[in-house]
């Protein structure tokens, strides 16, 4: 049986802060590419049913 899920923690702080930067900044190279990887592989696993 699977464990439940525990609540998303608050961020305060400097700790808040330091996320909406990260959050803010657009994403780097290597961060699309590898979002161009999973399209790629989502598309490779699409199941196509002829009816």
């Amino acid at each position: 049986m699977a464990r439940p899920i525990k609540p998303t923690p608050t961020l305060t702080g400097e700790t808040a802060i330091a996320f909406l930067k990260e959050m803010n900044e657009p994403p780097t190279k290597e961060e699309l590419e590898f979002a161009e990887e999973v399209k790629k592989a989502r598309e490779k696993r699409t199941v196509h049913f002829k009816p």
